[in-house]
């Protein structure tokens, strides 16, 4: 099977891993993301050459910066650049986009955190809370409509807790991240959900890996189909136990603060179940202490490197 050209756009924790998941190198561009004007203007200029070529390609939005605490105008604006994005690849010649296969990275805690009875399904109902999932959802279904109409085929993971040394801890986003930084700083970290809260944790690789084997095996389905796979281990943790196994792999006790912040749109339970393409699951290798243990490494080197 001739090798698919690769554009990832977005390079933060997913982005970075799945540019990892193939030899091949992938296709970048420079996007001023903080102009929805600018961004779509950057993203649509690499869209017309990415789309000259003749070979197969393969597409992966992975951007956003967006998390639970997002305001909505900035979500609303994000969502605009995706939109318009779809609404330029429905213009390219109908046999450029038979060779087109497109991924979008959407979450789970977006979609599930309304929803009554754990753990979830891809069949469960979905029930936002947020502006954030809210606008992950109306991404989904961009996708779905355009992938419907130009024929070609698109793969949507919910993602569960995605981890991993690759996180940008200016976000101070993913809870392990935090945790991390904060060891290697001295700071105490504030935890505004209960310890009994149960979240799926993957690592960053394993997700890739995930992904990258379903976007080979979607060139398989029928044109105008869209896939959607909740992407995690299958295994929840609380977040009491992350703490216990933080303390153990590092062995000593970090300084937190519990109830001191805005919990709003954040579900106590988000176990999954996947039941698409859930042979996949087993890609997912990376043990909870070894993936701490590579996280909390990162941070010490960027901490001696002044990163």
């Amino acid at each position: 099977m001739p090798t698919a050209a690769r554009w990832i756009i977005g390079h933060g924790l997913l982005g970075g891993a799945l540019d990892r998941a193939r030899r091949e190198p992938a296709r970048h561009c420079v996007v001023r993301w903080h102009d929805p004007d600018l961004a779509t203007a950057d993203l649509l200029g690499e869209l017309r050459i990415a789309t000259e070529g003749a070979s197969d390609l393969e597409i992966y939005w992975c951007a956003g910066k967006g998390v639970t605490s997002t305001p909505a105008a900035q979500l609303n604006a994000e969502v605009t650049v995706f939109a318009r994005f779809l609404d330029e690849l429905l213009s390219v010649d109908a046999r450029a986009l038979e060779r087109v296969t497109f991924f979008l990275a959407s979450s789970v805690g977006g979609a599930y955190a309304g929803t009554p009875s754990p753990p979830y399904s891809e069949s469960s109902p979905t029930a936002p809370l947020s502006d954030y999932g809210r606008a992950k959802l109306r991404m989904e279904s961009l996708l779905t409509q355009a992938t419907a109409e130009g024929a070609w085929r698109s793969f949507i993971a919910r993602i569960t807790n995605l981890y991993g040394p690759g996180q940008n801890a200016a976000k101070a986003q993913g809870l392990i991240s935090v945790l991390a930084n904060a060891d290697v700083t001295g700071r105490p970290v504030n935890v505004y959900v209960s310890l009994d809260t149960l979240r799926d944790y993957i690592y960053e690789d394993d997700a890739a890996r995930v992904v990258d084997a379903a976007m080979l095996r979607l060139r398989g389905v029928a044109p105008g189909t869209t896939v959607m796979k909740l992407v995690g281990t299958m295994r929840a943790v609380s977040i009491g136990a992350i703490l216990g196994e933080i303390n153990r792999v590092r062995r000593r006790r970090g300084a937190v603060v519990l109830g001191q912040g805005d919990a709003t749109g954040q579900a106590s339970d988000l176990r999954v179940r996947s039941e698409v393409w859930n042979d996949l699951d087993a890609l997912v290798s990376t043990t909870f202490p070894e993936g701490i243990d590579r996280v909390f490494r990162a941070a010490l080197s960027n901490r001696a490197h002044g990163a």
